[in-house]
């Protein structure tokens, strides 16, 4: 969490000291130009996965590659679907640009343990959707018309890490760095979990849908918590700190939401089912309702 946090700091910097020399030397708005920002703001990014992985060096290319794609689907969007330059080209490319980024983060930066397509899927849409929002939402802040006194850099600062945020908690969460005991984020397979509760055990298990969609059917012996519920309702979470603790959604984005929830409150053993509910539903496991 720690390593996050700084992370975010140090990407909003990068950010608002890219905008001060935009607005201060009137460099024009050109591909070249975006281009090279992307890729030297995202190289930051990079480094800050990387610290979360515990090769900084290593997480460097991702993302300069994907500040790279995130500025060249942006000027493909200009010219195919928003021909504006503060239209819907950004918040579009902002999104394609964090589901590289997991990607990468996911294969290539975790080489040695890379994690699985369906949970690449899940935090990216996860980092995606939410940081998505949160740039909309102060994105008129960032690249609106100056107030009359003239840009504010610390209110540019505050900004750009509301923006970061979200994505690079996301990201950060379940890292390899510290993360290798017993005591790391690992997925469990719907055959091996549901093996155990055939065989006798009580695994701790979380679903983190809907009310509605827990009741429509769930794993066996799962306690139901919606997602946006988890921060508040840390007393009906099943098991202790010392327990491992199965958690699950429809296909993955609220379970890595909940899990930094979790994480916070000091549940560090925390497994996801791996392909969510969707993946108990195709392998024919048994449905408890």
């Amino acid at each position: 969490m720690t390593t996050s946090i700084i992370g975010v700091l140090v990407v909003a910097a990068a950010a608002t000291a890219g905008d001060f020399i935009w607005y201060t030397y009137g460099v024009g708005h050109t591909m070249v130009a975006g281009l090279i920002h992307g890729a030297v703001l995202l190289t930051t990014v990079g480094a800050v996965l990387g610290a979360a992985n515990g090769n900084i060096v290593k997480g460097l290319p991702i993302g300069t590659l994907s500040g790279i794609g995130g500025a060249l689907s942006y000027y493909a969007l200009v010219a195919t679907v928003d021909r504006r330059t503060y239209g819907a080209a950004i918040p579009l490319a902002w999104i394609i640009m964090w589901l590289l980024l997991a990607v990468l983060e996911g294969r290539w930066l975790r080489a040695a343990l890379p994690r699985t397509w369906p949970a690449i899927a899940g935090r990216g849409m996860a980092a995606a959707v939410i940081a998505g929002l949160a740039f909309y939402l102060v994105m008129n802040t960032l690249w609106g018309r100056p107030p009359a006194g003239g840009r504010n850099y610390a209110v540019q600062f505050v900004a750009w890490a509301f923006a970061w945020a979200p994505g690079l908690f996301i990201l950060c969460l379940g890292g390899t760095r510290g993360a290798a005991s017993a005591n790391g984020t690992r997925s469990i397979g719907s055959a091996e979990l549901g093996a155990r509760i055939v065989g006798g055990e009580r695994p701790r298990i979380l679903d983190v849908r809907s009310e509605a969609e827990f009741a429509a059917g769930h794993v066996p012996g799962a306690v139901n918590i919606p997602f946006n519920k988890v921060p508040f309702q840390g007393d009906a979470v099943p098991g202790t700190a010392d327990d491992e603790l199965v958690v699950y959604c429809g296909h993955g984005p609220r379970a890595y939401i909940a899990a930094a929830a979790l994480r916070h409150a000091g549940r560090a053993r925390i497994a996801y089912l791996d392909g969510h509910w969707a993946a108990w539903q195709r392998a024919g496991l048994p449905i408890e309702r």
